[in-house]
């Protein structure tokens, strides 16, 4: 069993064609092929079955899959302590996170990053908090950028700082002129929520508790495209403040804050059994120097309750 035959398998697997893999490893289809029957002649079984014009991984091919990441996996932490300790940054970093914190909280300590370790190939995949753990769970993602807390059990989390949720509306609109809403106020209203899985749920759940059904009329996808609709006056919405600084300056957002909705914290999140890279423990040092700097009056201390703060 060699380390070229896993990563051909592992690639097969990802894309499910021998063609698409082989060309995303620079092979050819026959050399991909080789590697593959001669990994399957290594482990003794048929790891791919063909079914319905499609690869399917067999039982075999499924226990192997999750062993082969592994092994992968340990073996590009081996190589980049090793690169350390010779005081050469390099490697790969896999950060997840919603757009609203790719967008508004980490473009600038990517920026510093890149400037002290352009060696670190990084890579950022945008999601909602939910998924983003998933990924991290699943090794997708070295750790993630999320709100807290989460039920996932496969994760540990350090909360980092505290996020305010206010309501946006419309300048002009009904709302403005109100100091203090309650839920049954927002519930009158034509209401823009986040789709279901993201970090609604929250609201979702006050909404509940308080036997009310809110006028939701659109579902989107990214806190930015729900500012734009509630610009036009489709309808309010519950953002973090903190995407709204720019409208609320232009005067394209009228926002008013909510006593009634708890704060709650962005965490760093990582597997339970993972291991942090020398890259990505340096991404997180300063992440934290930069919240400590920029953000002091919103650092997370105590822990929020109900998140797990076992730490990176």
């Amino acid at each position: 069993m060699e380390l070229n035959q896993l990563r051909g398998f592992l690639m097969v697997a990802k894309t499910g064609s021998f063609t698409r893999a082989a060309e995303a490893l620079y092979l050819t289809q026959p050399a991909l092929s080789l590697q593959v029957k001669a990994l399957e002649a290594a482990v003794g079984e048929p790891l791919f079955e063909r079914r319905g014009g499609g690869l399917l991984l067999t039982p075999a091919g499924d226990i192997l899959l999750r062993r082969a990441e592994q092994m992968l996996g340990l073996l590009e932490q081996a190589e980049e302590e090793i690169a350390a300790l010779r005081g050469v940054e390099r490697g790969r970093l896999s950060i997840g996170t919603n757009d609203s914190y790719a967008l508004y909280l980490l473009p600038d300590v990517v920026r510093v990053y890149r400037e002290r370790f352009p060696g670190v190939e990084l890579r950022l995949t945008n999601s909602c908090s939910t998924q983003v753990a998933a990924m991290v769970a699943d090794g997708e993602v070295d750790f993630g950028l999320v709100t807290l807390p989460l039920e996932q059990g496969a994760v540990q989390a350090r909360p980092l700082l505290w996020r305010e949720d206010v309501l946006a509306c419309a300048p002009g609109h009904a709302l403005c002129a109100q100091p203090d809403l309650g839920l049954e106020q927002l519930a009158a209203y034509p209401l823009l929520l986040l789709d279901r899985g993201s970090s609604r749920a929250l609201l979702d759940r006050l909404f509940e508790d308080a036997g009310l059904a809110p006028r939701v009329v659109i579902e989107l996808g990214s806190v930015e495209v729900i500012k734009r609709y509630v610009e036009i006056d489709l309808g309010i919405a519950i953002i973090p403040r903190f995407a709204a600084e720019r409208e609320i300056v232009a005067g394209s957002l009228h926002v008013t804050r909510l006593s009634w909705l708890p704060p709650r914290a962005i965490g760093l999140i990582q597997r339970r059994t993972g291991y942090l890279s020398p890259a990505a423990r340096k991404f997180v040092e300063l992440l934290q120097e930069y919240a400590a700097t920029h953000w002091a009056d919103r650092l997370v201390s105590p822990p929020v309750e109900g998140s797990r703060a076992d730490g990176l």
